[in-house]
């Protein structure tokens, strides 16, 4: 077994364990922390947790998407102010090699010719967000700005997941870029 199988078993095997908790009054701001920390980790599959939960919880959908958008914002925020802080060699050295990532070549090329708005477009879609968030702070960003404009996307996008999993769940396997999430998250997808 590869070493990138077992840490996605392991993976599935501990996000199964949360979400048994999915009813309790806690759970919405824990996978909203989760959503803030996977800023720095970049190994938590949020879209999936917070899709499953929705169909674990179909109730709670809108408190589930509004405390992963809010944890995400704040994990952006917060990885913002360290990049301001620190500087690019900070996240070079967290992030080895991000720099050369196809995501971030993307990324630093669309931001130099539409800024802010591909904030915006990256907060609504399932794309990685931490090399726009950091050419953002590396271009002195006012952090509300900032804020603001990712927690919108944000926002939009987890309404978007939450509803769709809580009210029509068949429709997520023809949304691109989400069947691993999913699948991390323990939903099947075939």
């Amino acid at each position: 077994m590869r070493l990138t199988e077992k840490f996605h078993n392991s993976l599935r095997k501990y996000i199964k364990i949360l979400q048994k908790y999915a009813d309790r009054i806690w759970y919405p701001p824990l996978i909203g922390m989760l959503a803030a920390i996977d800023n720095f980790v970049i190994i938590i599959p949020n879209d999936g947790i917070l899709i499953s939960s929705s169909m674990l919880t179909p109730r709670r959908w809108f408190t589930l998407a509004l405390c992963v958008a809010i944890g995400s914002t704040l994990g952006s925020i917060l990885l913002a102010a360290f990049v301001e802080t620190q500087g690019l060699q900070w996240i070079i050295e967290i992030y080895p090699g991000i720099n050369q990532t196809k995501s971030w070549i993307w990324t630093e090329d669309f931001f130099e010719r539409y800024g802010m708005l591909l904030v915006f477009v990256v907060a609504i879609t399932p794309i990685m967000q931490q090399p726009a968030i950091i050419l953002a702070s590396l271009a002195e960003t006012p952090l509300f700005l900032l804020a603001a404009i990712i927690f919108s996307g944000r926002l939009v996008k987890f309404l978007l997941m939450a509803y769709i999993g809580s009210h029509a769940p068949k429709i997520l396997n023809k949304m691109r870029g989400l069947k691993t999430e999913l699948n991390d998250a323990g939903v099947n997808t075939n």
